[in-house]
């Protein structure tokens, strides 16, 4: 990256694993004042850790822009470049998002489709677009503050996020390149109790968010229930596994917790 023009290099370590995780960075770039690696003493989610992360930045780096990116996502050579020009030619965009190509095959914006929780590769009636946060070019001095919603933990994070810039046209630029290249649940583990749970609390909580007042809150909720329940009956035969079952009451257990909070 620095030889594409990354003047700095922060990670972020959320593992809470006593710097473990960390430790391998630590050997490679301990004499190297470009790299700052700080390790949280807890996990604080990722929404709260990318927005200390972005804090750090712009606090202790003065930095105007940031790249975004997942420890299981790796750019494409050239897509710094990309991102940089894009910038140029956009002085109001204050989030910058391109292709991914996940588990094979490239994916643009998602479309979340608020009433019911679907989610679509395509436009679709009231469905709004986001991007991944996998990997995202931030433009700090156009960008809200925090940037994501904390009350996420894992999951749905970016999708609200979308949510709040679509009244700002200007604000995301979607680049129709293939610049990233993200594993995707490497850290949470692809039908685990963790993902399945924070999978399903997640779209329970946008629900809450995505509402305008209390009565439509209800009605997405309920509206959510029997897509809820169709995903675990298709994910426990996918997988041969109760955990979909077990984690749809974890998930909610978990957004009723975080309401009361």
């Amino acid at each position: 990256m620095f030889n594409e023009g990354v003047e700095h290099v922060v990670v972020w370590d959320n593992s809470a694993d006593g710097s473990l995780s960390a430790q391998a960075i630590h050997s490679a770039y301990a004499a190297d004042p470009r790299v700052l690696i700080h390790v949280s003493d807890e996990n604080l989610g990722f929404a709260a850790g990318v927005n200390r992360g972005l804090k750090l930045c712009a606090t202790q780096l003065n930095a105007t822009d940031v790249l975004l990116i997942n420890n299981d996502a790796v750019l494409q050579p050239g897509a710094l470049r990309t991102y940089m020009d894009t910038v140029s030619n956009h002085p109001n965009a204050a989030v910058i998002s391109a292709d991914v190509e996940h588990a094979g095959q490239r994916q643009g914006p998602m479309y979340y489709q608020r009433w019911c929780g679907l989610q679509f590769k395509r436009p679709a009636w009231g469905a709004f677009a986001y991007a991944s946060g996998s990997c995202l070019w931030i433009v700090l001095k156009n960008s809200p503050s925090p940037l994501l919603d904390e009350d996420f933990f894992m999951y749905g994070e970016d999708c609200e996020l979308g949510w709040r810039l679509r009244d700002r046209p200007d604000a995301w630029v979607h680049v129709p390149r293939c610049l990233v290249t993200h594993e995707g649940s490497a850290a949470s583990g692809l039908g685990s109790s963790f993902y399945e749970a924070r999978m399903v609390a997640a779209h329970i909580l946008l629900a809450r968010k995505l509402s305008a007042n209390p009565v439509e809150q209800l009605l997405l909720f309920a509206l959510r229930i029997p897509v809820l329940l169709a995903r675990a009956f298709v994910r426990s035969l996918r997988y041969g596994s109760l955990e979909p079952w077990r984690a749809l009451s974890a998930g909610m257990r978990l957004t009723h917790h975080s309401s009361q909070d």
